[in-house]
């Protein structure tokens, strides 16, 4: 895992799972309205695309969110945790700073998306396999786009689920037992909840495709908002 070091902001702003498709006008109108009005920082956690990757056909269909992304990048500061719907993003973004995770050491708070610290063994193989970026460009290469623009299109028509997990919190008591910081600030799970778990403090966004929901930072604290 990449981690990049970053100095959190007061008023930095959140968002995670926004699962964008194509003509997705709340997201541009949330978009528009942060280029107008740049945050201190803004913080992407993962799986703003539905999906998002370094080809051709993927670019030009997201290049509505990609440009806005972009412009607000020129204003304030940017930090893009990548998912497991987008990544390999170096080179898709200008003046975005793109890792896997990022630390704030004084605050000790640890930022990231939340599927590349997941403890379940075929998850991570299947990380593996859909990471494998010489493989798909391969795949690329000898089906003359072919394959994988079809794959894309038939991921692109799937649906987000959003549902409660049950015992939600026993497998995250287990999942940041190693990870030593204060608090631990994650998406990709869609729960919309905090714990307080011995001497951390774990948050888990939720997924603006299922509640508009973002948050702002404020005297070390992440408060919820809605964007109606």
């Amino acid at each position: 895992m990449h981690i990049k070091k970053v100095s959190l902001k007061e008023g930095a702003v959140f968002i995670a799972d926004v699962h964008y498709k194509k003509g997705d006008k709340k997201f541009l109108s949330f978009l528009e309205n942060l280029d107008e009005n740049p945050p201190s920082q803004l913080f992407l956690l993962g799986d703003i695309f539905h999906l998002l990757l370094p080809f051709e056909y993927l670019i030009n269909y997201n290049k509505e969110a990609v440009n806005l992304i972009n412009s607000i990048a020129k204003k304030t500061e940017v930090y893009y945790a990548v998912g497991n719907h987008d990544f390999w993003l170096d080179g898709v973004f200008e003046n975005v700073t793109v890792s896997d995770a990022f630390v704030d050491e004084k605050k000790s708070i640890f930022i990231t998306h939340g599927d590349l610290n997941e403890k379940d063994f075929f998850y991570r193989i299947y990380l593996k396999i859909i990471r494998n970026k010489n493989f798909i460009r391969f795949l690329n290469i000898v089906s003359f786009n072919f394959l994988n623009n079809w794959l894309f299109k038939k991921i692109l028509q799937k649906k987000v689920k959003c549902f409660k997990i049950s015992s939600f919190k026993t497998k995250i008591i287990q999942k940041i037992a190693d990870i030593n910081y204060k608090m631990i600030i994650e998406g990709h799970y869609h729960q919309n909840v905090l714990y307080n778990i011995k001497n951390k403090t774990y948050i888990n966004l939720g997924a603006f495709i299922c509640d508009r929901s973002y948050y702002v930072f404020r005297e070390n604290l992440l408060k919820e908002k809605k964007y109606e």
